[in-house]
Formats: structure tokens, sequence, C-alpha cells
């Protein structure tokens, strides 16, 4: 027969083997991935200012002394970017930055830190 006329038969498509490396995992193995551990708002809001004064201790001794003059000249008002950084790499889990009160901490926290340098 030729192709293109009933009942040649066509292949299907490239299915690879699916051996123990190859392929989808068992959804056992999804078990193994930690999952988010609940920590308390009063928890979260400590974290967070430990968070973010160690950030801003980063920051302050990175710094040139003009640049942390004029960023402290503009508190409480974060540079953009640097708040950015401070949510993106918190370790805390994405429900605890949800709120307005973690995040206020971290912005603290920062600001204690970048007073503290001055000082």
């Amino acid at each position: 027969m030729a192709p293109g006329q009933p009942g040649t038969a066509v292949p299907g498509p490239y299915v690879p083997p699916q051996g123990p490396h190859s392929g989808p995992q068992p959804a056992a193995q999804h078990a193994l991935v930690p999952q988010p551990v609940a920590v308390s708002l009063a928890d979260a809001v400590q974290a967070a200012h430990g968070e973010g004064f160690i950030f801003g201790q980063a920051v302050a001794r990175d710094a040139p002394a003009l640049w942390l003059e004029a960023v402290l000249a503009r508190k409480p008002r974060m540079p953009s970017d640097l708040e950015a950084r401070l949510l993106q790499d918190s370790s805390l889990p994405i429900d605890s930055l949800l709120h307005d009160e973690v995040r206020h901490a971290l912005r603290r926290g920062f600001w204690d830190a970048l007073e503290r340098v001055r000082h």
C-alpha cells in the first residue's frame, strides 16, 4: 500500500522510554519537597526586622558615604531597587510577605541599620 491510502500505518509521535532516570517522575517523589511552614504574624514581623537589618548593614557597608546620606535624607521613602531586592531576597514565606506589618518590619530593619551606621 502507498502512503496516504486507507489502511496505511502512520507512525505516531516519538515517545521516549520512561526508565528510573528519564521522563516524568512518580508522584510519590513530590512528597519529598519541603512544604512551607506556617509562621505566626508576630514571628514573621520579628524575622522580617532582622532580615531588613542585615540587608541594611550590607548595603551600608558597601555604599559610599554621600550616597548613604542621600538615601537617609529621603527616609521613609526607600529606593525602589533596594525595596525590590529586600523583598526578593527575603527567606520568609510569601504568605507572610503579603502582610503590611511584615513588609513594614523589613523596611524598619533596613532603616535601623542605616541609622546605626551613620551614628
